[in-house]
């Protein structure tokens, strides 16, 4: 099975941008933007896709830290987005 069977290249493309801001993937990013013109993706519907990406990637931390709570019956306070303490691994 191959992608191009079900996907057209831009819905690739798209469905790529997102998984890169996902991923927090910085290079892949730059990359896929770079020829996202090639495929006919406008910067609106990459727009698109890089909005459901951020809400998905927030809502993944959301249910992390609750997880943690849950877990650690609130001894361990899980890092919200926005926290100082988020950032010290230096991957934000």
């Amino acid at each position: 099975m191959t992608m191009d069977l079900y996907l057209d290249p831009k819905t690739q493309l798209l469905v790529a941008i997102g998984a890169a801001v996902a991923a927090k993937c910085q290079n892949c990013f730059v990359t896929l933007y770079g020829t996202a013109n090639k495929v006919g993706a406008t910067d609106k519907e990459i727009g698109a896709a890089v909005a459901i990406a951020t809400k998905v990637t927030a809502k993944s931390h959301e249910f992390m830290a609750a997880f943690i709570d849950e877990t650690t019956k609130g001894k361990v306070p899980a890092a919200r987005t926005g926290d100082a303490a988020a950032s010290v691994c230096g991957c934000s």
